[in-house]
């Protein structure tokens, strides 16, 4: 089944002055974020994606087979070998406890792309999404907006904004408290989580909600965490159940994805069941029980939630009102995972 790894090898001819930016290409770039070009390019510089791949082969890496495939694939594509990348930063503050990267892309049409940078496919990547979803305001989101800032004031080009993952709500905070949103075009969150009720009902969400758009794989729960009031596109995936969050895993026709009508049933209970975690226990409690369906996730990755769920239960001392919760999500989580 095609994926993005194919689609490059068979639309990867078309230039983009030929045909414009589709949903495909944008998650290509969200997806080429999480390459760490922090030794291999500056902030101010501007390369290309052909060159930048020239440069990085000199360099050893850690990346993933998929990882350096789909890079050599970019670069070697007439649609993307063109296209500059610029303002690339990644910075870490163990203090703020703040980890962002992202960069600009700069497309041959007159045309820019924003991605940040998202938590990997692991079980600590989805934890990071569970606590995005019920902070307050962290301060990867506002380094988003201030980025995103500067760029719209240095530009008249048409601007998209996106990323997978933490990446896509970085992306969505930076456009809705962002100065200028005149000059964006669209938003793209691929399955990352959204926000409380503070900012859905908030006039700048209100205003510019039209222009966003969240995907979610069919059993994707990262991003249904508090995703409502926002068009929402369901696809396909070669993979099943938490493994659907791997965008290497998105099921791809032509210059779109393969859709869905709806999402699976147990990902819809367990994401209406982490909502109500979310918004209606006290604050007190929520990383208390996001944790523990975090080490339950765990457990079941290493084949060995039938021998750590009692002490798992004994290690979180649960109330009565919270172990009758517990009761609800652990059938769903054990289906889903299987």
């Amino acid at each position: 089944m095609n994926t993005i790894q194919e689609y490059l090898k068979w639309r990867g001819d078309i230039s983009f002055l030929q045909e414009g930016l589709n949903e495909v290409d944008s998650l290509l770039f969200c997806t080429f974020t999480y390459f760490d070009l922090e030794k291999i390019i500056t902030h101010e510089e501007k390369i290309s994606i052909l060159n930048l791949y020239e440069r990085f082969l000199k360099f050893k890496n850690k990346d993933k087979k998929e990882e350096v495939e789909l890079f050599k694939n970019l670069s070697q594509s007439k649609r993307f070998q063109d296209v500059f990348v610029t303002l690339y930063f990644n910075e870490i503050d163990k203090e703020k406890e703040m980890q962002i990267s992202g960069m600009t892309f700069v497309l041959p049409n007159n045309t820019i792309f924003v991605a940040f940078k998202g938590t990997d496919s692991t079980l600590t990547g989805w934890k990071e999404d569970f606590n995005i979803s019920y902070l307050d305001t962290i301060p990867s989101q506002i380094k988003a907006k201030e980025y995103l800032d500067k760029i719209l004031m240095h530009t008249n080009k048409k601007v998209y904004i996106g990323g997978h993952s933490k990446g896509g709500n970085l992306a969505m905070y930076a456009s809705i408290y962002c100065k200028d949103f005149t000059k964006v075009v669209k938003v793209y969150n691929f399955d990352g989580p959204g926000f409380d009720n503070k900012i859905v009902l908030s006039e700048n969400y209100q205003s510019r909600k039209e222009k966003m758009v969240t995907y979610l794989p069919k059993a994707g729960i990262v991003g249904n965490i508090l995703n409502k009031d926002m068009k929402t596109i369901i696809i396909k995936s070669t993979q099943l159940g938490l493994l659907q969050h791997d965008p290497y895993s998105w099921k791809v026709e032509q210059n779109h994805f393969i859709y869905a009508q709806v999402l699976n049933e147990e990902a819809k209970k367990i994401s209406n069941i982490l909502d109500d975690l979310i918004e209606k226990i006290p604050n007190n409690q929520k990383e208390k029980m996001i944790t523990f369906v975090y080490d339950v996730l765990d457990s079941v990755h290493l084949s060995e939630l039938n021998k750590s769920l009692k002490g798992l239960l004994s290690k979180y001392k649960f109330n009565l009102d919270e172990f009758t919760i517990i009761k609800k999500i652990l059938p769903i989580l054990l289906k889903i995972c299987q």
